[in-house]
Protein backbone atom coordinates (compact mmCIF):
# COMPACT_ATOMS: atom_id res chain seq x y z
CA UNK A 1 0.00 0.00 0.00
CA UNK A 2 1.39 3.51 -1.29
CA UNK A 3 1.97 6.34 1.75
CA UNK A 4 -0.49 8.59 0.48
CA UNK A 5 -0.80 10.87 3.21
CA UNK A 6 3.05 12.32 2.99
CA UNK A 7 1.90 13.07 -0.25
CA UNK A 8 -1.14 15.31 0.81
CA UNK A 9 -1.38 18.43 2.44
CA UNK A 10 -4.60 19.45 4.11
CA UNK A 11 -7.61 19.98 2.18
CA UNK A 12 -10.75 21.67 3.65
CA UNK A 13 -13.06 19.75 0.87
CA UNK A 14 -13.59 16.44 -1.17
CA UNK A 15 -12.71 18.60 -4.47
CA UNK A 16 -9.23 19.69 -3.31
CA UNK A 17 -8.44 16.40 -1.91
CA UNK A 18 -9.55 14.87 -4.66
CA UNK A 19 -7.68 17.17 -7.41
CA UNK A 20 -4.55 16.07 -5.22
CA UNK A 21 -5.01 12.74 -5.56
CA UNK A 22 -5.26 13.23 -9.02
CA UNK A 23 -2.49 15.12 -9.66
CA UNK A 24 -0.03 12.72 -7.99
CA UNK A 25 -1.29 9.91 -10.22
CA UNK A 26 -1.09 12.35 -13.65
CA UNK A 27 2.31 13.67 -12.47
CA UNK A 28 3.47 9.40 -11.69
CA UNK A 29 4.24 9.62 -8.48
CA UNK A 30 1.17 7.18 -7.75
CA UNK A 31 1.91 4.37 -10.34
CA UNK A 32 -1.04 2.38 -12.21
CA UNK A 33 -2.46 -0.52 -9.86
CA UNK A 34 -1.13 1.16 -6.27
CA UNK A 35 -3.20 0.21 -3.46
CA UNK A 36 -4.65 3.61 -1.77
CA UNK A 37 -5.01 3.73 1.72
CA UNK A 38 -8.45 3.20 3.54
CA UNK A 39 -10.79 6.16 3.83
CA UNK A 40 -10.85 6.28 7.52
CA UNK A 41 -6.79 6.00 7.68
CA UNK A 42 -6.44 9.39 5.25
CA UNK A 43 -9.28 11.35 6.80
CA UNK A 44 -7.41 10.70 10.48
CA UNK A 45 -4.18 11.53 8.71
CA UNK A 46 -5.29 15.07 7.68
CA UNK A 47 -7.84 15.58 10.06
CA UNK A 48 -11.62 15.62 7.65
CA UNK A 49 -14.10 13.98 8.24
CA UNK A 50 -14.56 10.26 6.77
CA UNK A 51 -17.64 11.49 4.98
CA UNK A 52 -14.99 13.95 3.14
CA UNK A 53 -12.15 11.50 2.44
CA UNK A 54 -14.87 9.12 1.01
CA UNK A 55 -16.71 11.95 -1.38
CA UNK A 56 -12.90 12.20 -2.52
CA UNK A 57 -12.75 8.74 -3.69
CA UNK A 58 -16.38 9.05 -5.31
CA UNK A 59 -14.93 11.35 -7.52
CA UNK A 60 -11.63 9.54 -8.30
CA UNK A 61 -13.96 6.75 -9.38
CA UNK A 62 -16.36 8.80 -11.76
CA UNK A 63 -13.35 10.47 -13.10
CA UNK A 64 -11.69 6.90 -14.10
CA UNK A 65 -8.71 7.45 -11.68
CA UNK A 66 -8.94 5.08 -9.85
CA UNK A 67 -11.26 1.91 -8.67
CA UNK A 68 -12.81 0.41 -5.93
CA UNK A 69 -13.83 -3.03 -4.61
CA UNK A 70 -14.31 -4.64 -1.26
CA UNK A 71 -11.66 -7.33 -1.56
CA UNK A 72 -8.96 -5.35 -3.38
CA UNK A 73 -9.74 -1.93 -1.69
CA UNK A 74 -8.78 1.38 -3.56
CA UNK A 75 -6.01 1.09 -7.03
CA UNK A 76 -5.18 3.25 -9.12
CA UNK A 77 -6.10 3.15 -12.58
CA UNK A 78 -3.89 2.64 -15.84
CA UNK A 79 -4.21 5.99 -17.61
CA UNK A 80 -4.92 5.98 -21.11
CA UNK A 81 -2.24 6.13 -23.37
CA UNK A 82 -1.40 9.84 -25.31
CA UNK A 83 0.66 7.69 -27.76
CA UNK A 84 -0.62 6.72 -30.61
CA UNK A 85 0.75 4.65 -33.03
CA UNK A 86 2.12 5.55 -36.06
CA UNK A 87 2.45 3.85 -39.53
CA UNK A 88 6.00 4.40 -41.04
CA UNK A 89 6.05 6.48 -44.17
CA UNK A 90 6.39 4.62 -46.96
CA UNK A 91 9.49 4.66 -48.95
CA UNK A 92 9.71 5.60 -52.88
CA UNK A 93 8.78 2.18 -54.74
CA UNK A 94 7.97 0.45 -51.48
CA UNK A 95 4.36 -0.78 -51.30
CA UNK A 96 1.96 0.11 -48.44
CA UNK A 97 -0.14 -2.73 -46.73
CA UNK A 98 0.30 -1.47 -43.50
CA UNK A 99 -3.58 0.29 -43.49
CA UNK A 100 -6.55 -1.40 -44.73
CA UNK A 101 -7.75 1.05 -46.97
CA UNK A 102 -10.30 0.17 -49.61
CA UNK A 103 -8.75 -0.12 -53.22
CA UNK A 104 -10.27 2.79 -54.86
CA UNK A 105 -11.00 0.54 -58.21
CA UNK A 106 -13.93 -1.11 -56.34
CA UNK A 107 -15.34 2.28 -54.37
CA UNK A 108 -18.61 3.04 -56.16
CA UNK A 109 -18.86 6.17 -58.30
CA UNK A 110 -21.49 8.02 -56.12
CA UNK A 111 -21.20 11.28 -58.85
CA UNK A 112 -24.93 10.57 -59.77
CA UNK A 113 -26.46 9.85 -56.54
CA UNK A 114 -24.42 12.89 -55.21
CA UNK A 115 -26.21 14.82 -58.09
CA UNK A 116 -29.61 13.42 -57.88
CA UNK A 117 -29.83 14.52 -54.32
CA UNK A 118 -30.55 18.17 -53.32
CA UNK A 119 -29.66 19.19 -49.47
CA UNK A 120 -32.36 20.17 -47.03
CA UNK A 121 -30.20 21.51 -44.07
CA UNK A 122 -31.83 24.85 -44.35
CA UNK A 123 -33.40 24.45 -40.76
CA UNK A 124 -32.87 22.96 -37.54
CA UNK A 125 -34.64 20.08 -36.41
CA UNK A 126 -36.49 17.24 -38.75
CA UNK A 127 -36.13 13.40 -37.95
CA UNK A 128 -32.47 12.17 -36.34
CA UNK A 129 -32.50 9.08 -38.77
CA UNK A 130 -33.58 9.78 -42.73
CA UNK A 131 -36.47 7.70 -43.23
CA UNK A 132 -35.59 5.87 -46.09
CA UNK A 133 -31.89 5.11 -44.56
CA UNK A 134 -34.43 3.87 -41.99
CA UNK A 135 -36.48 1.46 -43.72
CA UNK A 136 -33.90 0.20 -45.43
CA UNK A 137 -31.39 -0.31 -42.39
CA UNK A 138 -34.40 -1.96 -40.47
CA UNK A 139 -34.74 -4.35 -43.40
CA UNK A 140 -31.41 -5.15 -43.72
CA UNK A 141 -30.35 -5.83 -40.12
CA UNK A 142 -33.97 -7.71 -39.26
CA UNK A 143 -33.10 -10.03 -42.97
CA UNK A 144 -30.63 -11.31 -40.27
CA UNK A 145 -32.32 -11.83 -37.43
CA UNK A 146 -31.30 -8.57 -35.56
CA UNK A 147 -33.79 -6.85 -33.27
CA UNK A 148 -34.40 -3.02 -36.00
CA UNK A 149 -37.36 -1.63 -34.25
CA UNK A 150 -34.55 0.69 -32.38
CA UNK A 151 -32.06 2.33 -34.56
CA UNK A 152 -29.00 4.90 -34.25
CA UNK A 153 -27.40 6.66 -36.80
CA UNK A 154 -24.10 7.31 -36.24
CA UNK A 155 -20.63 8.92 -37.99
CA UNK A 156 -18.93 4.95 -38.13
CA UNK A 157 -18.74 1.86 -36.22
CA UNK A 158 -16.18 2.76 -33.73
CA UNK A 159 -18.30 5.78 -32.45
CA UNK A 160 -21.08 3.47 -31.88
CA UNK A 161 -18.71 1.26 -30.25
CA UNK A 162 -17.04 3.97 -28.14
CA UNK A 163 -20.59 5.44 -27.04
CA UNK A 164 -22.15 2.08 -26.42
CA UNK A 165 -19.59 1.39 -23.99
CA UNK A 166 -20.26 4.89 -21.93
CA UNK A 167 -23.82 4.18 -22.15
CA UNK A 168 -23.89 0.83 -20.55
CA UNK A 169 -20.12 0.36 -18.34
CA UNK A 170 -18.32 2.77 -16.44
CA UNK A 171 -14.61 4.06 -15.52
CA UNK A 172 -12.90 0.69 -13.66
CA UNK A 173 -15.71 -1.65 -15.13
CA UNK A 174 -13.95 -4.35 -17.25
CA UNK A 175 -14.97 -5.29 -21.09
CA UNK A 176 -14.16 -8.46 -22.52
CA UNK A 177 -12.29 -7.62 -26.20
CA UNK A 178 -10.61 -10.09 -28.69
CA UNK A 179 -7.48 -10.75 -28.08
CA UNK A 180 -5.60 -10.12 -31.19
CA UNK A 181 -8.70 -7.65 -31.86
CA UNK A 182 -8.85 -4.40 -33.43
CA UNK A 183 -7.00 -1.68 -31.91
CA UNK A 184 -10.02 1.22 -31.72
CA UNK A 185 -12.09 -1.54 -29.67
CA UNK A 186 -9.13 -1.60 -27.20
CA UNK A 187 -8.49 2.31 -27.20
CA UNK A 188 -12.20 3.14 -26.98
CA UNK A 189 -11.95 1.03 -23.42
CA UNK A 190 -9.00 2.46 -22.27
CA UNK A 191 -10.09 5.73 -23.09
CA UNK A 192 -12.99 5.37 -21.36
CA UNK A 193 -10.93 4.25 -17.85
CA UNK A 194 -12.24 0.62 -17.81
CA UNK A 195 -10.01 -2.43 -18.05
CA UNK A 196 -10.11 -4.82 -21.39
CA UNK A 197 -10.10 -8.17 -20.61
CA UNK A 198 -8.51 -10.82 -23.24
CA UNK A 199 -10.63 -13.10 -24.86
CA UNK A 200 -8.72 -15.62 -26.78
CA UNK A 201 -10.07 -16.01 -30.80
CA UNK A 202 -9.53 -18.45 -33.72
CA UNK A 203 -10.54 -18.47 -37.50
CA UNK A 204 -13.90 -19.26 -36.17
CA UNK A 205 -14.27 -15.85 -33.38
CA UNK A 206 -14.10 -15.84 -29.74
CA UNK A 207 -13.03 -19.11 -27.94
CA UNK A 208 -16.24 -20.14 -25.56
CA UNK A 209 -13.91 -21.23 -22.75
CA UNK A 210 -11.95 -17.61 -22.69
CA UNK A 211 -14.95 -15.79 -22.79
CA UNK A 212 -16.47 -17.46 -20.03
CA UNK A 213 -12.94 -16.27 -18.13
CA UNK A 214 -13.72 -13.24 -19.10
CA UNK A 215 -17.43 -13.31 -17.77
CA UNK A 216 -16.39 -14.67 -14.37
CA UNK A 217 -14.04 -12.04 -13.82
CA UNK A 218 -16.59 -9.67 -13.85
CA UNK A 219 -16.86 -8.23 -17.52
CA UNK A 220 -20.06 -5.69 -17.89
CA UNK A 221 -19.44 -5.62 -21.53
CA UNK A 222 -18.49 -7.82 -24.68
CA UNK A 223 -17.08 -6.11 -27.87
CA UNK A 224 -16.44 -8.42 -31.10
CA UNK A 225 -16.44 -8.55 -34.32
CA UNK A 226 -18.94 -10.88 -36.02
CA UNK A 227 -16.99 -11.24 -39.16
CA UNK A 228 -14.68 -9.58 -41.55
CA UNK A 229 -12.27 -9.38 -38.00
CA UNK A 230 -9.15 -6.86 -37.85
CA UNK A 231 -6.35 -7.59 -37.80
CA UNK A 232 -7.37 -11.55 -38.06
CA UNK A 233 -9.99 -11.98 -40.48
CA UNK A 234 -12.13 -14.60 -38.14
CA UNK A 235 -15.38 -15.03 -38.68
CA UNK A 236 -18.16 -16.68 -36.22
CA UNK A 237 -19.48 -19.70 -37.44
CA UNK A 238 -23.18 -21.10 -36.85
CA UNK A 239 -21.59 -23.49 -34.21
CA UNK A 240 -19.45 -20.91 -32.54
CA UNK A 241 -21.91 -18.49 -32.32
CA UNK A 242 -24.27 -21.26 -30.81
CA UNK A 243 -21.91 -21.26 -27.98
CA UNK A 244 -21.36 -17.92 -27.15
CA UNK A 245 -24.82 -18.14 -26.76
CA UNK A 246 -24.85 -20.84 -24.52
CA UNK A 247 -21.82 -18.93 -22.38
CA UNK A 248 -23.73 -15.31 -22.56
CA UNK A 249 -26.66 -17.03 -21.38
CA UNK A 250 -25.66 -17.13 -18.04
CA UNK A 251 -24.84 -13.56 -18.14
CA UNK A 252 -27.94 -12.12 -18.97
CA UNK A 253 -27.06 -8.46 -17.65
CA UNK A 254 -24.29 -8.52 -19.72
CA UNK A 255 -24.08 -5.53 -22.74
CA UNK A 256 -22.88 -7.49 -26.34
CA UNK A 257 -21.36 -4.55 -28.50
CA UNK A 258 -20.56 -6.02 -32.36
CA UNK A 259 -19.23 -4.05 -34.88
CA UNK A 260 -20.25 -5.49 -37.75
CA UNK A 261 -18.50 -3.03 -40.17
CA UNK A 262 -17.39 -4.54 -43.39
CA UNK A 263 -21.00 -6.26 -43.52
CA UNK A 264 -22.07 -4.82 -47.02
CA UNK A 265 -18.12 -6.94 -48.23
CA UNK A 266 -18.69 -9.38 -46.13
CA UNK A 267 -18.11 -13.31 -47.78
CA UNK A 268 -19.33 -14.92 -44.53
CA UNK A 269 -22.87 -15.23 -43.45
CA UNK A 270 -24.03 -12.91 -40.07
CA UNK A 271 -24.28 -15.27 -37.12
CA UNK A 272 -25.69 -14.18 -34.07
CA UNK A 273 -23.79 -14.58 -30.78
CA UNK A 274 -26.40 -13.45 -28.37
CA UNK A 275 -29.88 -14.49 -28.80
CA UNK A 276 -32.88 -12.58 -28.40
CA UNK A 277 -34.26 -10.20 -25.50
CA UNK A 278 -30.76 -9.38 -24.40
CA UNK A 279 -30.93 -6.51 -22.37
CA UNK A 280 -28.18 -4.55 -23.49
CA UNK A 281 -27.18 -5.09 -26.96
CA UNK A 282 -26.06 -3.24 -29.95
CA UNK A 283 -24.88 -4.37 -33.78
CA UNK A 284 -23.39 -1.32 -35.81
CA UNK A 285 -22.96 -1.51 -39.54
CA UNK A 286 -20.65 1.07 -41.73
CA UNK A 287 -21.12 2.42 -44.77
CA UNK A 288 -17.44 3.80 -44.89
CA UNK A 289 -15.01 0.74 -45.77
CA UNK A 290 -17.49 -0.09 -48.32
CA UNK A 291 -18.94 3.03 -49.79
CA UNK A 292 -16.64 5.85 -49.51
CA UNK A 293 -14.10 6.33 -46.43
CA UNK A 294 -15.76 9.84 -46.09
CA UNK A 295 -19.38 9.02 -46.26
CA UNK A 296 -19.04 9.22 -42.24
CA UNK A 297 -22.25 7.02 -41.44
CA UNK A 298 -23.46 3.89 -39.70
CA UNK A 299 -26.74 2.95 -38.39
CA UNK A 300 -26.99 0.74 -35.29
CA UNK A 301 -29.29 -1.76 -34.10
CA UNK A 302 -29.95 -1.30 -30.31
CA UNK A 303 -31.91 -2.08 -27.30
CA UNK A 304 -33.75 0.85 -26.77
CA UNK A 305 -32.01 2.45 -23.49
CA UNK A 306 -28.99 2.15 -25.09
CA UNK A 307 -30.29 3.40 -28.49
CA UNK A 308 -31.73 6.49 -26.39
CA UNK A 309 -28.48 7.20 -24.31
CA UNK A 310 -26.78 7.04 -28.30
CA UNK A 311 -29.54 9.56 -29.16
CA UNK A 312 -28.96 11.81 -26.49
CA UNK A 313 -25.55 12.35 -26.60
CA UNK A 314 -25.02 12.35 -30.12
CA UNK A 315 -27.41 15.57 -29.90
CA UNK A 316 -25.26 17.35 -27.19
CA UNK A 317 -22.14 16.46 -28.95
CA UNK A 318 -22.32 16.94 -32.75
CA UNK A 319 -25.93 17.57 -32.83
CA UNK A 320 -26.80 14.96 -35.93
CA UNK A 321 -25.43 13.21 -39.20
CA UNK A 322 -25.57 14.96 -42.16
CA UNK A 323 -29.42 14.15 -43.21
CA UNK A 324 -27.69 14.51 -47.22
CA UNK A 325 -25.12 12.43 -46.28
CA UNK A 326 -27.97 9.72 -44.83
CA UNK A 327 -29.89 10.05 -47.97
CA UNK A 328 -26.69 9.15 -50.41
CA UNK A 329 -26.17 6.45 -47.91
CA UNK A 330 -29.88 4.75 -48.69
CA UNK A 331 -29.51 5.67 -52.58
CA UNK A 332 -26.45 4.11 -52.31
CA UNK A 333 -28.25 0.58 -50.94
CA UNK A 334 -30.69 0.66 -53.95
CA UNK A 335 -28.26 1.20 -56.08
CA UNK A 336 -27.95 -1.66 -58.46
CA UNK A 337 -24.47 -0.30 -59.56
CA UNK A 338 -23.21 0.42 -56.62
CA UNK A 339 -24.46 -3.06 -55.54
CA UNK A 340 -22.74 -4.87 -58.49
CA UNK A 341 -19.55 -2.61 -57.83
CA UNK A 342 -19.58 -4.39 -54.32
CA UNK A 343 -20.24 -7.91 -55.25
CA UNK A 344 -16.80 -7.52 -57.48
CA UNK A 345 -14.81 -5.68 -54.68
CA UNK A 346 -15.78 -8.79 -52.29
CA UNK A 347 -14.46 -11.33 -54.74
CA UNK A 348 -11.34 -9.32 -55.62
CA UNK A 349 -10.65 -9.21 -51.97
CA UNK A 350 -11.16 -12.18 -51.11
CA UNK A 351 -9.28 -13.71 -54.41
CA UNK A 352 -6.06 -11.02 -53.38
CA UNK A 353 -6.40 -12.22 -49.56
CA UNK A 354 -6.34 -15.97 -50.66
CA UNK A 355 -3.55 -15.44 -52.91
CA UNK A 356 -1.12 -14.16 -50.25
CA UNK A 357 -2.67 -17.00 -47.51
CA UNK A 358 -1.40 -19.29 -50.35
CA UNK A 359 1.71 -17.95 -51.66
CA UNK A 360 2.95 -18.04 -47.18
CA UNK A 361 1.47 -21.61 -47.22
CA UNK A 362 3.34 -23.01 -50.46
CA UNK A 363 6.64 -21.44 -48.65
CA UNK A 364 5.91 -23.41 -45.30
CA UNK A 365 4.61 -19.97 -43.40
CA UNK A 366 1.81 -20.16 -41.16
CA UNK A 367 -1.11 -17.07 -41.59
CA UNK A 368 -4.98 -16.79 -40.96
CA UNK A 369 -7.55 -15.01 -42.79
CA UNK A 370 -10.78 -16.50 -43.05
CA UNK A 371 -12.25 -13.30 -44.41
CA UNK A 372 -11.96 -9.72 -44.47
CA UNK A 373 -9.04 -7.13 -45.85
CA UNK A 374 -5.92 -8.54 -43.93
CA UNK A 375 -3.86 -11.46 -43.36
CA UNK A 376 -2.47 -12.11 -39.54
CA UNK A 377 1.09 -13.81 -39.89
CA UNK A 378 2.91 -15.01 -36.65
CA UNK A 379 6.30 -13.74 -35.94
CA UNK A 380 9.00 -14.60 -33.56
CA UNK A 381 9.80 -11.29 -33.24
CA UNK A 382 7.90 -8.19 -34.74
CA UNK A 383 10.39 -5.39 -34.93
CA UNK A 384 12.91 -7.17 -36.75
CA UNK A 385 10.37 -8.70 -39.39
CA UNK A 386 8.72 -5.50 -40.00
CA UNK A 387 12.36 -3.66 -40.43
CA UNK A 388 13.52 -6.58 -42.65
CA UNK A 389 10.47 -6.59 -44.78
CA UNK A 390 10.93 -2.75 -45.30
CA UNK A 391 14.65 -3.05 -46.70
CA UNK A 392 12.93 -5.68 -49.08
CA UNK A 393 9.98 -2.71 -50.21
CA UNK A 394 6.81 -4.08 -48.04
CA UNK A 395 5.41 -1.53 -45.57
CA UNK A 396 3.40 -4.05 -43.04
CA UNK A 397 2.25 -3.23 -39.38
CA UNK A 398 3.64 -4.93 -36.23
CA UNK A 399 1.00 -6.91 -34.86
CA UNK A 400 1.63 -5.00 -30.94
CA UNK A 401 -1.06 -2.27 -31.48
CA UNK A 402 -3.81 -5.24 -31.90
CA UNK A 403 -2.29 -7.95 -28.72
CA UNK A 404 -2.77 -7.81 -25.06
CA UNK A 405 -1.66 -11.09 -24.53
CA UNK A 406 -1.52 -13.24 -27.84
CA UNK A 407 2.15 -13.99 -29.43
CA UNK A 408 3.31 -11.38 -32.19
CA UNK A 409 2.58 -11.33 -35.01
CA UNK A 410 2.35 -8.54 -38.22
CA UNK A 411 -0.38 -7.29 -39.94
CA UNK A 412 -0.51 -7.41 -43.78
CA UNK A 413 -3.32 -5.62 -45.76
CA UNK A 414 -3.95 -7.26 -49.13
CA UNK A 415 -7.11 -5.05 -50.62
CA UNK A 416 -4.45 -3.73 -53.32
CA UNK A 417 -1.97 -6.57 -53.02
CA UNK A 418 -1.64 -8.40 -56.81
CA UNK A 419 -0.60 -12.19 -56.70
CA UNK A 420 2.65 -11.53 -58.16
CA UNK A 421 3.11 -9.05 -55.41
CA UNK A 422 2.02 -11.60 -52.91
CA UNK A 423 4.33 -14.04 -54.25
CA UNK A 424 7.56 -11.25 -54.10
CA UNK A 425 6.31 -10.59 -50.61
CA UNK A 426 6.39 -14.43 -49.16
CA UNK A 427 9.29 -14.72 -50.59
CA UNK A 428 11.01 -11.80 -48.92
CA UNK A 429 9.37 -12.90 -45.44
CA UNK A 430 10.79 -16.11 -46.05
CA UNK A 431 14.43 -14.41 -46.04
CA UNK A 432 13.74 -12.37 -43.28
CA UNK A 433 12.30 -15.19 -41.35
CA UNK A 434 15.92 -17.19 -42.48
CA UNK A 435 17.54 -14.37 -41.34
CA UNK A 436 16.44 -13.39 -37.46
CA UNK A 437 14.74 -17.34 -36.94
CA UNK A 438 14.58 -15.66 -33.09
CA UNK A 439 13.65 -12.13 -33.47
CA UNK A 440 13.79 -9.22 -31.26
CA UNK A 441 10.82 -6.58 -30.67
CA UNK A 442 7.75 -6.96 -29.33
Amino acid sequence: MIDLVQHLTKAGSSVKLAAQIEALVREGRIPPESLLPPVRTVAKALNVSPGTAAAAYKALRAQGVVTSDRRRGTRVLPRPSQLEFTDTPAPPGALDLQIANPDPAFLPDLKKIFASIRPKSDRYGGTHLDPDLSARMRSNFEADGIDGSNLVVLSGAIAGIYRALRACCGPGDKVAVEDPGFNEHHASVRAQAMIPVPVAIDDEGMLPQSLAAALRSGARAVVLCPRFQSPTGSALTKTRAASLRAVLAGHPDVAVLADDYGSLLADTPYHDCFGKGRARFLVVRSFNKTIAPDLRVAVAAADAETCDRLRREQWLSDGWVSGYLQRVAAAALASRSVQATLGKACKTYSARREALLTALADRGIAARGATGLNVWIPVAGEADVVRGLLDRGFCVRAGARYRLQSPPAIRVTTTELEPEQAIRLADALRAVVAERPTGRGP
